[in-house]
């Protein structure tokens, strides 16, 4: 699916700098989508899968994300949130923040070189986690509390919590622009939900084309120019990402957790395991001290 652009509109005019709001849904049911504001996305229950930018992972309950200017963003929930007799949730707070007028209430201060610098660097996106993290929730939780100075002087302190962060990670890959086209929008949201479907097993591009209505060969340039990747790797990233997932969550044999993965054969599984984490799999799961 093509991410569109969006416009936050009422909830985010051009002359306002910030907007806090806290969200409470069945599930999240945006598309994928851009827009000129940045968000900072605390997931305070939910679980599923997410694309930001070239970045796809699963999340879960209680990550904080920034996400920069302009990248295309997504949070997919898990099949068991549509029609669920649960009452799964799900619910987040989220700080929509306008850059230009970000800088151009800093930039009363005089030269502010860290701001600039930070949000160069953010417009990767950024995960962060920690006690670091815990300190950005806390106060975007007081700030839903709060009203006109208060919660300025709140935004403020939050701003310099975010530029002197230390434990993050930066999502997007470093030659990442977004590409997408508003006629894309349809067709790049039906190829997603069809990968998500059914990525753990084989998905033949001639089946993945035809959900795109095109041929092979024109789906293959038009997915890695959306992307910058191939559907290969693609599908091959959100495999890994749902193997560390498994990981975390059961005890199984390397064999039946390529399995469950999508991956026919554990060597090919190995090999590409270690080539996107820099570690094999028993490595990974010995880093999360769980029994081998």
């Amino acid at each position: 699916m093509k991410p569109i652009l969006a416009t936050l509109g009422h909830n985010l005019i051009s002359d306002k700098l910030f907007l806090i709001k806290e969200i409470n849904l069945p599930a999240f049911s945006t598309e994928f989508h851009f827009h000129k504001e940045c968000q900072l996305v605390h997931v305070m229950e939910s679980a599923g899968r997410r694309i930001i930018g070239d970045n796809v992972e699963y999340f879960e309950s209680g990550e904080l994300i920034f996400v920069g200017s302009n990248v295309p963003h997504v949070w997919y929930n898990e099949a068991s949130y549509f029609g669920n007799k649960k009452q799964l949730q799900a619910r987040s707070m989220v700080l929509n923040i306008e850059p230009f007028q970000l800088k151009e209430c800093f930039s009363l201060f005089g030269n502010m070189p860290q701001l600039e610098s930070w949000m160069h660097t953010a417009q990767r996106s950024i995960q962060f986690y920690g006690s670091c993290k815990d300190n950005i929730v806390a106060l975007m939780k007081r700030m839903l509390t709060e009203q006109g100075l208060r919660q300025i002087c709140s935004f403020m302190e939050l701003i310099v919590l975010l530029t002197e962060a230390k434990e993050y990670r930066l999502l997007t890959s470093g030659n990442y622009e977004n590409t997408f086209r508003d006629k894309d929008q349809t067709r790049m949201d039906a190829v997603f939900k069809h990968i998500f479907r059914h990525f753990r097993r084989e998905i033949p591009l001639t089946e993945i084309a035809a959900v795109a209505s095109m041929n092979t060969y024109s789906f293959c340039r038009f997915f890695k120019s959306r992307t910058q990747q191939s559907f290969v790797d693609f599908v091959n990233e959100l495999r890994i990402s749902y193997a560390c997932r498994l990981m975390q969550e059961k005890e199984m044999n390397m064999s039946e957790l390529a399995s469950m993965a999508g991956f026919n054969h554990t060597t090919h599984f190995n090999r590409l395991f270690k080539r996107k984490k820099g570690l094999t799999p028993k490595e990974y799961r010995k880093s999360l001290q769980l029994p081998g």
